[in-house]
């Protein structure tokens, strides 16, 4: 009982903390006392997380993160207590346990914030969670994690949770520290790639979807983010030290070479001669072109083709000139931005003309809540990251890059959104990124006034009661990190990030 009043006690000097911090970020507006007052929201943010925010359910208590959390106590919730959200589909949330796929930017937060404040405890919490998550969360049969789109830890069954189906959702950017702390765990996961998600290791045909329990593939849903995305984790595995003498380290250059000559033919297969989301005649993949899916794809391989090229010269240009056949496609396109439409993202792949389809509008939107829907800034963000790669060797194609960049975040300078609208914290993150990075490349000063209005606002939506998780919505007032709560604390600490540099540039 002691240890309960304990916690209790923590968590209301958190929630205090969390009262007295937005207080005063609610009340300044000087520039060197917002941004402290930032850097102690997203501290208040990881301290309550790490606190309250874990698995203290079941026979076997772990140091995981919760996806989902009600605000009001710090506890477990499900679809029934929190209730739907738009945009959001039932397969794809983690209530009850861990998703470290929807968590990257908790770690991000958790990582950096040890760097910024020297304190340890940031990064070893994290450290934790990411130790336990390897080596209790992985597939024995298949080497596939329990993460991504559908797929989760439940904490009170201590097993994998959702639907047995494995989704990457996102390239993974801690694999150091997960070789660091779970060397095995993470070269499985490479190889579970190889082995159980590629349903042809001659053809190079897969699917997104794989079983995650045992081995069951599937074809013709090829999209190219995912083979960018595997490639990346192949690579990064490749180069390591220390699978150096591993006797399958070989295949993985197999891997990428094949998963790369599938979507070279896939490049030629539409007559228009944009690369096609997947052979499939199921749901017409075969005649839809994502170009946003192919840019992730582009800026998964520019980052392989630089860790492959000392051992593989051949294959990482290969990478590099699909990459770059993927900027030329985007650019040969016709997008509206400049004239304060959106960018076009879905095309015919017969004529490469916009098309309309069930899950897709074929253009971004300055806000978008639904399933498959684009925002500019989501995009935005996408194509800083090309213009970041391309900048000093293709300065052509990062000038192309850099003029859309601007054309979209100058209708942000405008636009507000709705609050009567469903509005979730991952667009507010996404505006604020991409306002930092329109500040970056132009040095143009509204961007960054311009980033923190947005920071204001989601605050003000997000956090109005003080509480240091961020809301699900602005119509839902439990934590759910498929929304974007995360993704918006690391916002935060990127604009205290950009406050520093501009105070030590001025």
């Amino acid at each position: 009982m002691k240890m309960k009043n304990a916690n209790d006690t923590m968590r209301h000097v958190a929630l205090l903390l969390g009262v007295l911090v937005l207080g005063l970020y609610s009340f300044v507006s000087n520039e060197e006392t917002k941004r402290d007052a930032l850097l102690e929201m997203v501290k208040a943010y990881a301290d309550a997380m790490i606190e309250k925010g874990r698995d203290s359910y079941g026979e076997l208590q772990s140091p995981l993160f919760a996806a989902a959390l009600d605000r009001s106590n710090m506890t477990l919730g499900s679809a029934e207590i929190f209730g739907e959200i738009q945009g959001v589909r039932k397969s794809d949330r983690s209530l009850g346990g861990a998703n470290p796929q929807e968590d990257r930017s908790l770690y991000a937060i958790l990582y950096q914030l040890t760097e910024i404040t020297a304190d340890q405890k940031y990064a070893r919490e994290a450290d934790q969670a990411l130790k336990y998550f390897f080596n209790h969360c992985q597939s024995a049969e298949t080497g596939l994690m329990a993460w991504g789109e559908h797929l989760f830890w439940d904490f009170r069954s201590e097993a994998v949770g959702g639907i047995d189906m494995h989704e990457i959702n996102g390239e993974w950017p801690f694999w150091e520290q997960c070789y660091r702390l779970a060397p095995e765990a993470s070269w499985r996961f490479a190889l579970g790639l190889w082995d159980n998600q590629i349903d042809s290791k001659e053809t190079g045909d897969y699917s997104r979807h794989a079983r995650w329990s045992s081995r069951e593939t599937y074809q013709g849903f090829e999209f190219p983010r995912y083979a960018g995305q595997m490639i990346s984790t192949w690579a990064d595995a490749y180069v390591r030290k220390e699978n150096e003498d591993n006797a399958r380290r070989e295949e993985l250059i197999d891997a990428m070479t094949t998963v790369v000559r599938r979507m070279e033919e896939n490049s030629e297969i539409a007559e228009s001669g944009y690369l096609i989301a997947g052979r499939a005649e199921q749901g017409d993949h075969i005649n839809v072109v994502w170009l946003n899916n192919n840019l992730e794809m582009a800026r998964c391989l520019w980052n392989a083709a630089d860790k492959i090229k000392p051992f593989d010269r051949e294959l990482a240009i290969r990478m590099e000139n699909l990459a770059l056949e993927q900027d030329s496609d985007f650019h040969r396109t016709n997008h509206l931005i400049d004239e304060g439409g959106g960018f076009t993202v879905t095309l015919h792949a017969t004529t490469g003309e916009p098309r309309h389809r069930s899950m897709n509008i074929p253009y971004t939107a300055v806000w978008a809540t639904g399933y498959g829907y684009s925002t500019h800034a989501d995009l935005g963000n996408l194509l800083f990251s090309r213009y970041s790669q391309l900048k000093d060797s293709h300065s052509e194609l990062a000038d192309a890059y850099k003029m859309l960049i601007v054309a979209a975040a100058e209708q942000y300078l405008s636009a507000t959104p709705e609050k009567d609208a469903l509005q979730k914290p991952d667009a507010f993150a996404n505006v604020i990124h991409l306002m930092i990075n329109a500040y970056e490349i132009t040095g143009a000063e509204k961007f960054l006034s311009r980033a923190a209005f947005f920071a204001d606002v989601g605050i003000d939506w997000f956090m109005p009661d003080g509480n240091p998780l961020p809301r699900a919505s602005n119509q839902h007032d439990h934590y759910e990190a498929i929304t974007g709560g995360p993704d918006f604390m690391y916002a935060l600490l990127q604009l205290y990030h950009q406050y520093n540099r501009s105070q030590s540039d001025a």
